[in-house]
């Protein structure tokens, strides 16, 4: 039984893994239909990013980030610079919204700036990858 349940849940992940990749017709979408698809808030264009910022990079594949937690100083000015190792995913920021998007494997950078001291959670904005795993969690001090 308990093999059953295991099998079944191996199945069930990898529908939500294919579903969350098709443009809801079955039809695997590229990398344009999900960046246009995918931007948390509507935006497929990244965050200015300001000069001189710290550089933080994050890499990207299917239902993970890497690191999973970024800590920031209140005010600070950062560059997000993030690594996709597979399809489109984007970096969307509670409170901020999409901040930075790249196709699959490449790299692409957005400007990000939390004034407020607290913690913060980060996803990728892809439909089923933040409910399969794919978030963070970003320490403002």
């Amino acid at each position: 039984m308990r093999r059953a349940l295991a099998v079944f849940a191996v199945v069930a992940f990898a529908g939500l893994a294919i579903a969350a990749c098709s443009d809801g017709t079955g039809n695997h979408m590229n990398d344009q239909q999900m960046m246009d698809h995918g931007s948390g808030n509507g935006q497929d264009t990244n965050a200015p990013v300001t000069a001189d910022a710290r550089e933080i990079r994050v890499s990207s594949d299917t239902f993970s980030f890497s690191p999973e937690k970024i800590t920031l100083k209140a005010g600070e000015d950062v560059t997000i610079v993030l690594t996709s190792d597979d399809i489109f995913h984007d970096f969307v920021v509670e409170g901020q919204g999409h901040i930075v998007g790249a196709k699959g494997d490449q790299t692409a950078t957005g400007g990000l700036r939390i004034d407020k001291p607290g913690t913060y959670k980060f996803w990728c904005s892809i439909p089923g990858h933040r409910s399969a795993g794919m978030e963070g969690t970003i320490v403002v001090r």
